[in-house]
C-alpha cells in the first residue's frame, strides 16, 4: 500500500522531461507563431469593424441625402404657395365680379333692395 501523501505523489506533469523538451521546441518560434495569430485575430476583427463601419457610413449617407432631398421638396412647395395663394384670389374675385361687371345696374339695384328689406326686419 502507497504511504505517501497526495501532496507527496508524482504526478505525470512531474515525470515529464522538460530539459528534453525545452531543447527540442524552440520557445522564439512559438512565441512568433501565438503573435502572429494574435495580429491575425486583430486583423481580422479590424476588417470586420471597417466593413461595418462603412456600411453604417454608407447608410447614414443615404439618409442624409433623402432628408437633403425632402426638405429641398418642401422648400420648394412653400415658395410656390404665396404664388398658388395669389391665382386662387384673383380666381374667386373674378368669379365674384363677374355677374357685376355682365349687369351692374340689375346688381345695384339687388342690393338696395336687399339693404332695404333686412333694415325693415331690423326694425320691427
Amino acid at each position: 500500500m502507497d504511504l505517501l501523501s497526495a501532496a507527496q505523489k508524482p504526478f505525470l506533469y512531474d515525470s515529464f522531461n522538460h530539459a528534453a523538451f525545452n531543447r527540442t521546441v524552440d520557445r522564439g518560434h512559438i512565441t512568433k507563431r501565438t503573435v502572429s495569430a494574435a495580429h491575425h485575430v486583430v486583423d481580422a476583427l479590424a476588417d470586420q469593424a471597417l466593413t461595418g463601419i462603412g456600411k453604417a457610413s454608407g447608410s447614414l449617407h443615404v439618409a442624409v441625402n433623402r432628408t437633403a432631398d425632402a426638405a429641398i421638396h418642401a422648400a420648394d412647395r412653400v415658395a410656390q404657395v404665396p404664388a398658388h395663394m395669389r391665382q386662387t384670389r384673383i380666381k374667386f374675385a373674378n368669379a365674384a365680379l363677374a355677374p357685376v361687371k355682365a349687369r351692374p345696374f340689375v346688381t345695384l339695384a339687388s342690393a338696395i333692395a336687399i339693404g332695404y328689406i333686412l333694415g325693415r326686419m331690423v326694425r320691427r
